[in-house]
C-alpha cells in the first residue's frame, strides 16, 4: 500500500504502526508526527485518516489541487465562447 509521504516534514518513509490502545496508525520516522488512530486495528482505515490529513495540510497537494481548479477554470471559459 502506497503512501503519501509526511505532510509536515515531507518524508517518503512514512510506515503503519501499532499504536498503545490496539490500533494502527500512519507515523513519520523523521520528525515523528502520526496520522488519525484506527482504533479496531484496520490499516485500510489508518492509511485512508493519513490521505485525508495529508489533503488538508500537504503544501504540495493543496498547490496540485489549487493548478487543478485553475486548469478546469480556464478550461471552461474556452468553451464559453
Amino acid at each position: 500500500m502506497k503512501m503519501h509521504s509526511c505532510p509536515y516534514c515531507g518524508c517518503p518513509d512514512v510506515y503503519l504502526a501499532d499504536t498503545d490502545g490496539g490500533g494502527r496508525t500512519v507515523a513519520c520516522p523523521a520528525c515523528g508526527m502520526s496520522g488519525p488512530e484506527s482504533v479496531d486495528g484496520d490499516d485500510e482505515e489508518a492509511a485512508r485518516g493519513w490521505e485525508i490529513l495529508c489533503g488538508r495540510m500537504c503544501r504540495h497537494c493543496n498547490r496540485q489541487l489549487l493548478k487543478k481548479i485553475k486548469e478546469l477554470k480556464n478550461e471552461k471559459y474556452l468553451h464559453t465562447e
